[in-house]
């Protein structure tokens, strides 16, 4: 059987013997491709020679438990490995927008969808085989006691048991906008620059003299290809509706007014140019906001429907932001949400979107879960922790009985 095994391999280098059984270095960077594509994992190495260590250890490992479970007469019949398999592919497709994103992505890395079944399959399989030699063998041996999963709770409590304190807020989002006056003359201005570009005036050059976009200005008012959430909702409001080769009419947002020339787009992004002519703020147009913030959170302590307020008023449609650790929060709603109740509204808050009034719809403080929440919990984990000891156990005792003989890829 060996000898056969060699003539089949001659094509590929050996990775490793095990017994009278071969592993191939094209079976270790199946494995790899795999394992170098889950973030997690990932993060466990710092070099590819540790990760290919790490696959041709654990390929060894699992052929020693088939030879030591084929010994013992235990086995596990693929149907109960099936379902496990699917389960973890889709948990996998999970993470991308559709099926075809999900096969694409596995194209682009070189890796079949047979190839990732059998790498679940080979994984979960020798799972499974452990766990049921564990048993068989040490099953008798394994125990966790009342007090050891109660010193391990008491010793540990301030870092497993703690659950962190988290809030749902919602928000009215209030932008510091110029005077009437001055949006109208900064609309005036951008008047002017449209009819040049209609006259026949080329944008580049309208943009190189007009545009006050210092970033965009030297390329000639070129902005590149803008995704949908990557700039301000007013403006993405109009241009994903535009047509490519289309120059818009000049149209408003907290930044100013913008002509918008569109060259190419798709569903979900645009290439545009544009020239943009600035509305100042000053002082005043910061304190009619915050004013007109300080008269809205009076009005909903007085008992006005907060929801019905920031529909009429919130200049972001969304006004749930979500649900959050409050210790995660970061600054300045970091504080301001540390010293609030549920229910309550907040005075005004300025980030450099405007004015924002929190509103705190749900608030759990942070807390100590108890001993009998965690009691199970903690004897899973001491049990998992005697059975990887037997396991490391297992697999020495193996490594001593059967014959293991582990090569390197030559560089060469």
């Amino acid at each position: 059987m060996l000898l056969i095994l060699l003539t089949a391999a001659l094509a590929d280098q050996i990775a490793a013997f095990v017994a009278d059984d071969v592993i191939l270095w094209s079976e270790v960077q199946e494995n790899v491709s795999i394992l170098n594509n889950d973030p997690v994992a990932r993060r466990m190495f710092t070099t590819e020679e540790e990760i290919d260590e790490y696959v041709v250890d654990q390929l060894v490992a699992n052929r020693l438990l088939l030879i030591e479970a084929e010994r013992e007469s235990v086995f596990v019949e693929d149907d109960a490995v099936a379902p496990l398999v699917a389960q973890n592919i889709e948990q996998l497709k999970s993470n991308f927008p559709s099926d075809a994103n999900f096969f694409a992505y596995l194209e682009e890395q070189g890796i079949n969808i047979e190839e990732l079944k059998d790498y679940y399959q080979e994984n979960i399989k020798s799972q499974m085989i452990m766990e049921r030699l564990i048993a068989k063998k040490f099953a008798s041996k394994i125990m966790i006691t009342p007090i050891a999963v109660k010193r391990f709770y008491e010793e540990n409590k301030d870092s497993i048991a703690t659950v962190p304190g988290r809030v749902k807020l919602s928000h009215i989002l209030l932008p510091v906008l110029p005077s009437e006056a001055e949006m109208m003359r900064g609309f005036e201005r951008a008047s002017d620059v449209y009819k040049l570009l209609l006259a026949g005036g080329d944008f580049a050059v309208l943009a190189g003299e007009f545009s006050e976009d210092e970033n965009s200005r030297r390329k000639g008012g070129m902005l590149g290809r803008i995704r949908r959430g990557e700039t301000i909702e007013d403006f993405e409001a109009i241009v994903f509706t535009l047509k490519p080769g289309t120059i818009s009419q000049p149209f408003a947002t907290r930044l100013g007014y913008h002509i918008v020339e569109v060259m190419n787009k798709s569903d979900d992004w645009v290439l545009l140019r544009q020239i943009l002519i600035k509305v100042g703020i000053d002082r005043q147009d910061t304190l009619r906001t915050k004013n007109f913030a300080i008269r809205l959170k009076g009005l909903i302590e007085q008992g006005a429907d907060f929801d019905s307020l920031a529909k009429e008023n919130s200049r972001d449609p969304n006004i749930d932001l979500g649900e959050f650790f409050i210790e995660r929060l970061t600054p300045p709603f970091d504080k301001v949400v540390a010293a609030m109740e549920e229910g309550e509204i907040s005075d005004p808050v300025l980030t450099p979107y405007g004015y924002h009034l929190l509103y705190v719809r749900e608030k759990v403080a942070e807390r100590t879960m108890t001993f009998d929440e965690m009691r199970d919990q903690i004897m899973q984990y001491l049990y998992q922790q005697e059975v990887q000891e037997k396991y490391d156990e297992l697999i020495k005792d193996l490594r001593a009985r059967i014959y293991v003989k582990r090569f390197f890829p030559d560089s060469g």
